[in-house]
């Protein structure tokens, strides 16, 4: 079988975000491909200021080491470290084998400070190939309908 490339699957998970969101009654909009440091533009029913979300997409972002346990990890440049902005939000995504096996994708809202956090202990471990990561308990909070409520309650406070 033919391997799926990185822009495919880039564009699979933004575009179920965008669906994800857009279920719970959210505007979105998708801008033109080569924005740098944003894939979508959200805002509620009420218009007002949105905000920006970064989309992460990955195959295989589930992984489990003896020392951490179980885990979350997707490949994020230092670029971010940049971007620490309370308008910012990533959505990380795990395609989970979907559409391929009968498995809905996983997906995660994370405030762009908390990815600034690692990728900045990520840049003093001196990681060649950075990743975001989250232990399996830590990512509870910002996965699904947990990580969408938080992401909600920051758009509702930036339209009022």
């Amino acid at each position: 079988m033919k391997k799926t490339t990185t822009s495919i699957i880039g564009a699979c998970g933004e575009h179920y975000v965008a669906a994800y969101l857009s279920g719970h009654n959210l505007i979105v909009a998708m801008p033109r491909a080569g924005i740098p440091g944003f894939d979508l533009i959200v805002s509620n029913e009420k218009g007002g200021h949105s905000i920006r979300v970064q989309v992460k997409t990955g195959t295989q972002a589930n992984r489990k080491t003896k020392k951490e346990g179980i885990y979350y990890a997707w490949p994020t440049s230092y670029a971010a470290i940049e971007r620490d902005d309370k308008h910012l939000w990533y959505s990380y995504v795990w395609l989970n084998n979907w559409p391929k096996e009968n498995c809905l994708p996983e997906v995660f809202f994370v405030p762009s400070n908390v990815v600034v956090k690692v990728m900045k202990e990520c840049k003093l471990n001196n990681e060649k190939w950075p990743y975001f990561w989250l232990k399996k308990d830590d990512a509870e909070k910002y996965k699904g309908y947990s990580g969408f409520q938080s992401l909600n309650n920051v758009l509702d406070s930036v339209t009022r």
